[in-house]
């Protein structure tokens, strides 16, 4: 089985490698390349170079399964020709024509014993392939756990940044409200006053004159 050789150890991970992967085991775990919860959180310009040595890995690995199911029929429909033609060349005397039929006859065979040697050749690697899509699948999966938890850090650390950030905010803003009230106070309580002594009329004619946002008019 691949190994992870990134620092494991330093953060802990390497530890829990064992209880992940058994954990793994007992599940049925989406093929992740093909897997759009996967690719939705690990799109390509957000993985690693690990990440993608597994990815590039495991579809190579898919493409040598469909080559060799390929493989395995195109044998299987060349050995079923071989054997149709060697019916047809049995009964072979000592003619001529008889000769040739003996020929071609001890020729087929010999690439029908061929033919069983490569499909068997074939069929166990092809009987092995799904270990090993498995084995590859869970390393990805091994390693996507890991570079989860190295975002979770990375965005507590943010978000504690941003909290704090806000919390500063926060407070600047209970400052300017309560400044604003202040002054909001102070010029009701100015204009109270003037409007005591100086008389509705007055007043009337000192908010078109001087009243602010008026001093142009």
């Amino acid at each position: 089985m691949m190994g992870l050789r990134r620092n494991k150890n330093k953060d802990g991970f390497g530890e829990l490698e064992e209880k992940i992967i058994h954990s793994l085991q007992s599940k049925n775990v989406p093929l992740l390349i093909l897997d759009e919860k996967w690719l939705e959180i690990f799109p390509e310009h957000l993985q690693n170079i690990t990440i993608r040595g597994m990815v590039s890995e495991l579809n190579a690995l898919l493409k040598k399964q469909g080559k060799q199911n390929d493989d395995i029929k195109g044998l299987r429909r060349y050995k079923s020709q071989m054997m149709q033609e060697i019916v047809q060349y049995m009964g072979a005397d000592e003619t001529a024509v008889g000769r040739l039929k003996q020929r071609k006859l001890d020729k087929n065979q010999k690439k029908i014993l061929e033919l069983n040697e490569q499909l068997k050749e074939t069929e166990d690697s092809l009987s092995d392939m799904p270990y090993r899509i498995r084995q590859a699948n869970a390393q990805l999966m091994l390693e996507s756990t890991r570079v989860c938890y190295d975002r979770f850090r990375v965005n507590k650390g943010k978000m504690q940044e941003l909290e704090d950030e806000i919390s500063s905010l926060r407070e600047k803003l209970r400052l300017r409200v309560l400044e604003k009230q202040e002054r909001e106070m102070q010029d009701e309580k100015m204009y109270a006053y003037l409007h005591s002594l100086l008389g509705v009329q007055l007043m009337e004619e000192l908010d078109r004159t001087l009243a602010p946002g008026n001093e142009d008019e």
